[in-house]
């Protein structure tokens, strides 16, 4: 399974977050979760936007998303910062979900 997450910080915070991306990132993730990706992009409405994909065993995802809910604390206090966690299937998954596979 996955984790997916969105992060959402204004420009003038580029700086700021950067360095605590840095630091928070040389912590090594737990065993049962991967940083697949991480992807960044500028919004004209929403500021600096940030993907990032884990993948996690399935059944710790609840140790996963309290994770990478412990990470993006360590973010807290930089004005504007927002986070979404999501989780996600693969399109296989999905289908049998709904019995095709």
């Amino acid at each position: 399974m996955f984790l997916v997450t969105t992060v959402v910080y204004p420009p003038d915070k580029s700086i700021i977050v950067a360095e605590k991306f840095i630091e928070v990132k040389a912590k090594a993730l737990p065993p049962f979760m991967k940083r697949l990706q991480v992807l960044g992009d500028s919004r004209m409405d929403q500021g600096v936007k940030v993907l990032s994909v884990y993948a996690v065993e399935d059944a710790r995802i609840k140790d996963g998303i309290i994770e990478l809910t412990r990470m993006y604390m360590q973010f807290y206090g930089i004005e504007g910062f927002r986070y979404e966690i999501e989780t996600m299937l693969t399109v296989n998954e999905s289908l049998a979900v709904l019995g095709f596979l």
